[in-house]
């Protein structure tokens, strides 16, 4: 009982050191690279290249939806005219009545791109056997892949 206490008291006492601390330290100055002008990444121009698969018109959509809104809350902006060449090389879309009632016993569905911009290429690809969220989200987590891939890159 007494250890349970001291444990307590040793924990708030922690606690309360480290908010105070936090609340002495200085606030990091904005450097002259934060002031310069916002980041910049390519628009994304996708096509399908991924043999005899089924293309589904609402995937190319919903990756630049979620690169956009990736760029936008990294405070970048989409460039009109820098194109990062986007090919979706491969894509299996589990039927949606099949995917609730079976779950991962259905298998998985998968999104893979091949990016290429300025003589570099990347891939990104993921998979999902979620029971609820199919291709929508799927394609969300691609285009924001793709953002990471996009945004790494050194300026010319």
């Amino acid at each position: 009982m007494i250890t349970r206490g001291l444990s307590s008291a040793l924990l708030l006492c922690s606690l309360v050191c480290a908010s105070a601390f936090a609340q002495d330290a200085p606030e990091p100055s904005a450097s002259p690279a934060a002031a310069s002008a916002p980041a910049t990444v390519p628009k994304l121009h996708i096509v399908w290249d991924c043999g005899e698969c089924e293309h589904n018109d609402k995937v190319p959509p919903l990756i630049e939806q979620a690169y956009a809104e990736e760029a936008q809350e990294h405070s970048a902006t989409v460039s009109e005219t820098e194109v990062a060449e986007v090919t979706i090389t491969d894509i299996r879309q589990r039927p949606p009545g099949v995917r609730v009632m079976f779950g991962v016993m259905a298998g998985r569905d998968r999104l893979a791109l091949r990016i290429r911009y300025r003589d570099r290429d990347d891939e990104v690809k993921d998979t999902s056997s979620n029971i609820i969220q199919g291709l929508n989200s799927l394609s969300a987590s691609v285009g924001r892949k793709a953002y990471a891939a996009l945004s790494a890159r050194p300026a010319p």
